[in-house]
């Protein structure tokens, strides 16, 4: 909780697109749950071009009441350089900006902020919000692979859930023809997933006392509940989602997104409307 307490900003880069507004929208809610000031981030390729729309980005700023920071570089680079300022606990970013690139399931820019970054990264598709406001979020969804250092890496998950006032289910999936996993004080499915009558009232209650308050530190406070799901993990994901009224989607990267990596999140993020929070984990070799 202590860098909760003392950090009070959520980022929002913003391109001036309508696309990339959404995750400006988002962040409000999310940032009046945390009691967090929410910041804009613009990047400009040029000195000279970002002083030819400056004033015009000022009357923005005054019009949203948002205070805006302004940056000269590359933009994934330059937002990665203003996460790790202190005080932000939270980047806001849309899936994509102007245009969703045919061959990305992320757009080049949010896709490089995401593997680099050490922040939490709330992920917005644009489209999702065409039909609904944002609201509040409320109820968390956590996918667990049952090892202590994915466990590990969701601690500021936990204290984010504390201050959002949400609550946690905890989902381990069942994949087909799934290894057991071999890092020391893993949890692994029970035996007979198919019958919960078996195993799965002991499990839950592992889950949740070894995983979420020991591993990753989860408040007593917090209200968390354990599933279990067998098929495909990221549509088990996105199903789940749907059909418990999940708000965001929260997911470990073990990885730097490189091809053939982060399958997981690669398919909740083509899968889901939900928002997705991203947050940096031990890398796997």
């Amino acid at each position: 909780m202590s860098e909760i307490g003392a950090a009070r900003k959520v980022l929002v880069a913003w391109n001036g697109s309508p696309a990339a507004a959404a995750a400006l929208d988002v962040a409000r809610v999310v940032g009046r749950q945390l009691g967090a000031e929410v910041e804009v981030l613009s990047v400009w390729e040029t000195a000279e071009e970002l002083e030819r729309h400056r004033q015009e980005w000022e009357r923005i700023a005054a019009q949203l009441q948002v205070p805006f920071q302004f940056a000269v570089g590359d933009a994934a680079s330059e937002i990665i350089r203003a996460t790790e300022q202190r005080g932000v606990i939270l980047v806001s970013l849309t899936t994509h900006g102007r245009e969703m690139e045919q061959e990305y399931r992320l757009g080049r820019v949010t896709e490089k902020v995401v593997a680099a970054t050490t922040r939490p990264v709330l992920i917005v598709k644009p489209e999702a919000l065409l039909a609904a406001e944002a609201r509040p979020i409320r109820r968390l969804l956590v996918p667990l692979d049952g090892t202590p250092k994915t466990a590990e890496a969701l601690r500021p998950v936990s204290q984010l859930a504390t201050v959002l006032g949400a609550s946690i289910d905890l989902l381990y999936v069942a994949g087909p023809d799934q290894a057991p996993p071999v890092e020391r004080g893993s949890v692994a499915a029970p035996r007979y997933v198919d019958q919960a009558q078996h195993e799965w009232p002991q499990w839950t209650v592992e889950v949740i006392e070894r995983l979420a308050n020991c591993c990753a530190g989860c408040p007593a406070e917090i209200e968390a509940r354990a599933f279990l799901a067998q098929g495909e993990i990221g549509e088990e994901i996105a199903r789940f989602a749907r059909e418990n009224d999940t708000d965001a989607i929260v997911l470990v990267r073990r990885s730097r997104l490189q091809p053939g990596r982060a399958k997981t999140i690669r398919a909740v993020l083509t899968l889901t409307q939900c928002f997705v929070i991203v947050i940096g984990g031990e890398e796997i070799v």
